[in-house]
């Protein structure tokens, strides 16, 4: 069992990494690799020495903050909730290749400025190393603001997490990829609040039909809509009842990419 032996070399190593950089306050999503991270500190250091901070704005899935606010609590860890700053940044509402620099800078200004009600912690972070072959303007950011990054640290990968959330029964286990509302927005057009309302709505609208990966991508005015890629078929076979939710949003023309969602792209549409 190679792959297996590896994941749990690694993870070995990350508790070692978390010992020393200990106590910590993660910067937590509530997705799948910040959840694992948090779940990796509740393994390795005492209650005491880890927190938890989740931004929350008109850009953030409401879905991620409910995952968030059940895993903290089933790992027991303090958590934190504050109002994401990037929506006061007009970079970061320009939208344009730079916008999840301008995000994740505001959102660790906002960490740093935090330091003495978080005196004598360390701010850490879930990227992994698949992160480093992907475009993610966010690292520069990290780097600029000396965010550490444990997982990374340790070598650990998507298919690590994977692994060991499996073993281990955890229940972020599986968890799909879920990303900011920001990037349903084509590129170039300014973030208003009211799209980034009307894409929640419609992928709530689309969740409620059991489907657990959608991205409703706005095109003024027009949705144009990402699936799993094992979901097409069912997709397809419910194509009038989905085409009605999503019109009830608010969208006058509702298409299907036949391609489905694919990571490649990046989310920068």
């Amino acid at each position: 069992m190679p792959k297996k032996t590896g994941s749990y070399n690694r993870l070995n190593l990350l508790d070692a990494v978390l010992k020393r950089m200990a106590p910590v306050v993660v910067a937590y999503s509530g997705g799948l690799d910040s959840s694992f991270l948090l779940w990796a500190c509740s393994q390795a250091l005492p209650a005491n020495q880890i927190q938890a901070v989740t931004f929350h704005s008109a850009a953030t899935p409401i879905r991620e903050i409910e995952a968030a606010e059940l895993t903290a609590s089933f790992l027991n860890v303090k958590h934190n909730i504050y109002p994401g700053p990037e929506m006061k940044s007009e970079e970061f509402l320009a939208n344009d290749l730079l916008r999840c620099y301008y995000c994740k800078r505001e959102r660790f200004a906002f960490l740093l400025s935090l330091k003495a009600e978080f005196a004598g912690t360390r701010f850490i972070e879930g990227s992994v190393v698949d992160d480093l072959d992907d475009f993610r303007p966010g690292m520069r950011a990290l780097k600029e603001a000396g965010i550490d990054s444990p997982l990374l640290e340790a070598g650990i990968s998507k298919e690590d997490i994977n692994i060991i959330a499996g073993d281990y029964y955890l229940p972020f286990a599986g968890k799909k990829t879920e990303s900011c509302l920001a990037t349903r927005i084509k590129t170039g057009h300014r973030i208003e609040t009211l799209i980034l309302e009307q894409v929640q709505v419609a992928e709530d609208a689309i969740h409620e039909l059991g489907f657990q990966l959608v991205r409703v991508r706005w095109h003024a005015g027009e949705a144009r809509l990402e699936f799993d890629q094992g979901d097409l078929e069912r997709a397809f076979v419910l194509r009038r009842e989905i085409t009605r939710r999503v019109k009830e949003c608010g969208f006058s023309i509702v298409s299907l990419d036949f391609e489905g969602y694919k990571t490649a792209r990046k989310e920068k549409i």
